[in-house]
């Protein structure tokens, strides 16, 4: 299976996402769908398609970094238990960090 991800690749949400996932972490269907997940909601929060423009975007590593980072939780999200619970809120504050630092750029790109 190919991904189906515009903005990051599923090799960058596993990165994201970290050691030890579960097999439901790995499954690349799974990932494609929280890729496809994170891509509405950062159009939606910078009220511009950034999936449809994406060839006229500058920096693209910074959309990969904010897509990789929500698909990662969308995808811890689904199995929390995984890690000891301290750990999965580590992971959380981290990639929740480098989202909404990559989405401030963002929002100052696509204004």
């Amino acid at each position: 299976m190919a991904d189906e991800g515009t903005l990051a690749t599923t090799a960058q949400v596993l990165l994201a996402i970290g050691q030890d996932a579960s097999t439901a972490q790995i499954l690349e269907a799974n990932t494609n769908i929280w890729i496809k997940q994170a891509e509405a909601l950062m159009s939606a929060d910078v009220d511009y398609d950034l999936v449809t423009n994406y060839a006229s975007l500058n920096y693209p590593q910074i959309y990969a970094l904010a897509a990789a980072s929500k698909a990662a939780m969308l995808g811890i999200n689904q199995d929390p238990t995984v890690w000891q619970l301290a750990v999965t809120q580590s992971k959380f504050n981290v990639l929740n960090n480098e989202y909404e630092n990559a989405m401030k750029i963002i929002r100052r790109l696509t204004a």
